[in-house]
């Protein structure tokens, strides 16, 4: 349909992806496998990636290190950022420069968040 976004991958520029719908899916995909979390690549670029979370009530993601600067957009719900002995509570509309050390990030409710990976050309 004319007008309506994309609900494919994003390659940049040229492509408009609904987050919010994207968002909702990504978490029925999640409860519906048990795994705590579904993850999509919105956008790639040159140097640049945009993930899409959907982690249910109790879902996250374990412990790990950032490949590089990144930062986390809490789209909806609410998650909790952990590292080193800190935590930041990220309602929905927050935002946090995720830290270099090793984190995790865990839903207190149904959550959609926004990851930005800077990453090196390849």
């Amino acid at each position: 349909m004319v007008g309506e976004p994309d609900r494919s991958r994003a390659q940049g520029a040229s492509a408009v992806v609904d987050l919010r719908a994207e968002g909702e899916a990504l978490v029925q995909e999640a409860r519906s496998t048990g795994r705590g979390r579904a993850v999509r690549a919105v956008v790639r670029q040159p140097g640049q990636s945009l993930i899409l979370l959907g982690l249910p009530a109790g879902g996250g993601l374990p412990e790990h290190d950032a490949p590089g600067p990144a930062s986390l957009l809490c789209l909806s719900g609410r998650v909790t950022l952990s590292s080193e002995g800190s935590s930041h509570t990220m309602p929905a509309g927050t935002a946090c420069v995720i830290p270099s050390e090793r984190h995790e990030v865990t839903a207190a409710v149904d959550s959609v968040c926004l990851l930005t990976l800077s990453l090196p050309d390849s």
